[in-house]
């Protein structure tokens, strides 16, 4: 799973909320044993956009195109998961192709306990 990390110059009850939703994410999937992967909104827009200062409407134009849709992604929301999806098939694409480390994994991948016999999963 990849998640955007919260952008910090959103106001302080915004950023809370996200904070919040963002919290019950990783709770859910370190108990169902999913990897997460965290990007930086810059991160995000460099892998997507070319550039880590893209803006919303920019950010539809190259998802559209990147994943030929017919239609501009809507609302913006739903081009950010896109790219955010984007911007992590392309990074473990390029991990895998030059054998590089995971380094922005929130968890580790399951691991089985030799003496106890249960898995842990956060880092």
């Amino acid at each position: 799973m990849a998640v955007e990390s919260v952008f910090t110059a959103l106001n302080m009850r915004t950023a809370l909320r996200l904070a919040e939703v963002r919290g019950v994410i990783l709770l859910a999937a370190a108990q169902h044993d999913v990897i997460v992967y965290s990007y930086a909104p810059r991160e995000v827009k460099a892998s997507v956009a070319g550039h880590g200062h893209a803006d919303k409407r920019q950010m539809q134009m190259m998802v559209r195109a990147l994943l030929s849709m017919s239609e501009m992604p809507e609302p913006s929301d739903a081009a950010d998961a896109l790219a955010v999806a984007l911007c992590h098939l392309q990074t473990e694409q390029a991990r895998q192709r030059f054998g590089l480390p995971r380094t922005n994994a929130l968890a580790r991948p399951p691991a089985r306990s030799a003496a106890a016999g249960f898995r842990t999963s956060l880092i």
